[in-house]
């Protein structure tokens, strides 16, 4: 950023600061650990799991010179040096101070990039297309929140020409503050998509979000957006020209396929207004990709980019997904596959990923430089490197031919203790990791340039992976943030990480959750519970049901535990007397699920033990729905509702008040508002799936778990000839094409889904056809001419071309519901974890 002085803000006097002098910052930071200017302003944030004010003290021994903290925080030990600034309301006031020092931009043109999806890959592209003729500034990576956004601004100087900043909304008028902030000068809308809307209802209610800020460019500027039906209804109300990037005008450049067919390689033509044209080719993602050219070549037309230059960077133009991809070899090393860097922001982000390894883990950091003119060097490296030293990376392995002199330098001297070996290509420090990584390392590469997941694959799998399911991070915290607004505030979050959290990985997924805000995890057994403990989660823990001869078992690791008789509450008495440990446990009530859980009548003798019990505590009281996603049998659901209160009162007239009382699991949480309980236990709607389509109905989350396999096999059959076992299925026509998919029912695919369903082939379904075997299944593949040996395949979920296929439906289709489905995926399916926004 450049140089600032605070006094610009309206509220620098009124909030402590001394206005009698310059008040300059150079640096404005919200981590104390990335503090390296003597001149830095701290900003202290409230997140869900921290408190930047336990860190003011950090920001001062870092030599911070400000810090922007509430009004109310009471400083203990508050470092000599710093000028604390008080305010209401910190993210405000850090909002206001990047509202003012965007309106010091007076010579840069702000272009804010919003929508769905796709505004970081638009807004790359862009960048590179304007950097061959003006200087230029965008936010890094994907900061585009209501925090992200201010600190994207700060990352402006005077010296860009053009400045791109990205922002998102996640709840409504998020946007007011946002445009505030930007105060754009012209506008880009990339898409409205449902599939990607977890939290304002409808599109309708996101399309005012986005027209709220495409209203405040000036007639001077420009929007750019997509023809949209549900936009229509308010064009009217924008005071700017209006371009449309999905359609085709003689004014602006324009990108159209030339191939009607969707194949791995779909040849385009850039045609410009000044009569030159761009042939090119895009093998990722047909239509999607597509649209993001038209967004970027149409945008730098419109910022005056000449068609050469626009065409030069095109030639060079790879799209590539924007996720992170974590990925476990078969000897149990991790792998971090980052999208590309170029700012330490990105960095600092990556890094963080290192904090969910186990404690027994090396941390590995694959880096391959950053793209920042080389009079800055100096300064971002060693605010690389002291975030290096942060994360405590063990082994820093230095990529290509950049010049990382100063960041040696850095590293060395502030952690001498890391071994530093360095590559002159990618492909040379594969071979070097392929030489040094163990089991339990976690190695992550970030560098200037995406590189292929099947690279990592291959190299450390001998091949690349037949079968994988993906699981999104980023869909999982959306769906959690989703779920915690439509809920009473307050109200405590369980997430159930049973059957290997739901098929997936119930270590890295507890690790995961961990930083979402989650109040507690839950288990069905006491082993779950204890391999959670044993792998370092930290996270409380709840164990559904266990034998009283599991006891000890319970205090030793400390778990909480549902009770529901004598024997057990007894047992867990005598044990954590023994081990003088106090155990928290949650009577279980049985209302109508005949499972677990004890007779209302029996409630208030067992609550009475307990309460007589020193060793434990009565944290919670619980019962079970049977069937809260069904609207036929809500009358049957509310009655345990009633039966449970009637319990929880009997409790309370005799002065038994228990802190947690829950009921409602994912159908019931998403379906039903029961103001008196404080807690919920969602699992299956975490990933997005839903039971039932009231429960879709009443909450749209985003799909998380995808299943993707190959094909390996294609046979050419004639008319009569049988597939697979029974002889089931008949071939119909001749040269009918038969593709081997290796994944059967002991990965997941049961016999029940024989015949009932379809993959995605190249974008085209391909029905089952044949008895499914133990280890391969057969789809017809004739009308997909152009398939062949190893073509991706989509089982379920999306693809990264968009493609959708329903876990919900294929389920239905094999007589089963989604939550066998996913659980019963094999072991013999790599787990990939991403982080795709």
């Amino acid at each position: 950023m450049d140089t600032f002085d605070l006094r610009l803000w309206p509220e620098f006097s009124s909030a402590g600061g001394d206005a009698s002098g310059p008040a300059i910052v150079n640096q404005v930071a919200i981590d104390s650990r990335r503090i390296d200017s003597s001149h830095a302003l701290f900003v202290a944030l409230e997140g869900n799991l921290l408190d930047g004010h336990q860190f003011v003290q950090q920001a001062g021994a870092a030599n911070a010179r400000y810090a922007l903290v509430r009004n109310n925080w009471k400083a203990i030990d508050s470092h000599p040096s710093l000028i604390l600034l008080r305010v209401d309301n910190p993210l405000r006031a850090f909002q206001g101070i990047a509202k003012i020092y965007r309106q010091q931009l007076t010579n840069t043109k702000i272009i804010s990039i919003i929508g769905c999806y796709g505004k970081t890959m638009v807004k790359d592209l862009l960048q590179a297309m304007i950097a061959t003729s003006m200087k230029s500034a965008a936010s890094p990576e994907s900061f585009n929140s209501q925090i992200g956004v201010p600190l994207s601004l700060f990352t402006v100087k005077k010296e860009h020409e053009i400045a791109l900043i990205e922002a998102a909304i996640s709840q409504e008028n998020e946007m007011d503050a946002l445009t505030q902030m930007i105060a754009p000068d012209s506008s880009i809308l990339t898409n409205l998509g449902k599939r990607h809307l977890t939290t304002l209802g409808n599109v309708d209610a996101l399309a005012a979000e986005m027209i709220k800020h495409l209203k405040h460019p000036s007639k001077k500027g420009w929007a750019l957006i997509p023809e949209d039906a549900h936009l229509n209804l308010y064009l009217g109300q924008l005071n700017t020209p209006i371009h449309f990037w999905d359609a085709e005008t003689s004014v602006l450049p324009h990108a159209k396929s030339l191939s009607r067919e969707e194949t791995s390689a779909i040849p385009y033509r850039v045609d410009f207004p000044d009569g030159n044209q761009f042939a090119g080719q895009i093998t990722f993602g047909f239509r999607y990709f597509l649209d993001l050219i038209n967004i970027a070549v149409k945008a730098a037309w419109l910022l005056g980019v000449r068609s050469e230059n626009i065409c030069k960077i095109l030639g060079r133009y790879i799209p590539e997904p924007m996720r992170t991809e974590i990925w476990k070899s078969p000897i149990g090393t991790t792998f971090i596959n980052d999208t590309y860097c170029s700012d330490p922001q990105s960095i600092d982000q990556a890094l963080k990923y290192l904090d969910q390894a186990p404690s027994q883990s090396r941390k590995i950091f694959v880096f391959g430089g950053i793209r920042n003119p080389k009079q800055q060097l100096v300064t971002e490296y060693r605010r690389i490197g002291q975030a290096i030293h942060q994360a405590d990376v063990q082994l820093l392995l230095l990529t290509g031919q950049h010049p990382f002199t100063p960041l040696i330098e850095v590293v060395k001297k502030h952690s001498p203790q890391i071994e530093i070996c360095q590559c002159g290509t990618y492909q040379e420090t594969i071979e070097k990791l392929k030489e040094i990584v163990r089991a339990e390392d976690i190695v992550l590469i970030k560098g200037e340039k995406k590189e292929s997941l099947d690279c990592l694959t291959e190299a450390f799998n001998d091949s690349i992976c037949t079968n994988q399911c993906f699981i999104n991070l980023a869909a999982i915290h959306s769906n959690i943030s989703a779920i915690r607004r439509k809920i009473a505030p307050g109200t405590r979050v369980m997430v159930m990480v049973k059957a290997m959290a739901y098929g997936t990985d119930e270590l890295r997924i507890s690790k995961f959750l961990a930083t979402c805000g989650i109040d507690i995890l839950g288990v069905s057994y006491v082993d779950e519970g204890v391999a959670l403990k044993r792998a370092g989660v930290d996270l409380e823990i709840f164990v559904i049901n266990a034998a009283f001869y599991e006891a000890s078992k319970i205090v030793k690791w400390g778990l909480q535990v549902g009770v529901s008789d004598k024997a057990m509450i007894e047992a867990l008495a005598l044990e954590a007397g023994r081990m003088q440990k106090k155990i928290k446990v949650h009577l279980h009530i049985d209302t109508g699920m005949s499972r677990f859980g004890c007779r209302p009548e029996e409630a208030l003798e067992l609550a009475s033990l307990i309460l007589n019990c020193p060793a434990l505590e009565l944290n919670g009281i619980m019962t079970h729905f049977a069937c809260a996603d069904n609207p036929a049998e809500d009358t049957f659901t509310l009655s345990q509702v009633d039966c449970f209160d009637q319990v929880i009162a009997q409790l309370q007239t005799h002065q038994i008040q228990i802190p947690w009382r829950h009921a409602a699991n994912s159908g019931g949480a998403l379906r039903f508002d029961f103001p008196q309980y404080n807690m919920i236990r969602i699992g299956l709607a975490v990933y997005g799936l839903h039971s039932s389509e009231s429960t879709q109905k009443a909450l749209d989350l985003r799909l998380a778990i995808s299943l993707i396999s190959r094909i390996v096999g294609i046979n050419v059959c004639k008319v009569g000839e049988t597939i697979s076992y029974g002889r089931s299925y008949q071939v119909t026509r001749d040269r009918q094409r038969i593709a081997v998919l290796p994944i059967g029912y002991f990965d997941g695919l049961h016999r029940n889904y024989s015949g009932k369903s379809q993959v995605i082939i190249r974008g085209k379904k391909a029905p089952m056809v044949g008895k499914i075997c133990m280890d391969f299944m057969m789809v017809d593949i004739t009308d997909i001419p152009n398939a062949n040996i190893g073509d991706s395949v989509l089982i379920f979920g999306e693809d990264e071309h968009g493609h959708y296929i329903s876990p919900q439906d294929l389920a239905a289709s094999g007589n089963s519901i989604v939550h066998e489905l996913i659980t019963c995926l094999g072991p013999r399916i790599q787990r990939i974890f991403v982080h795709e926004v």
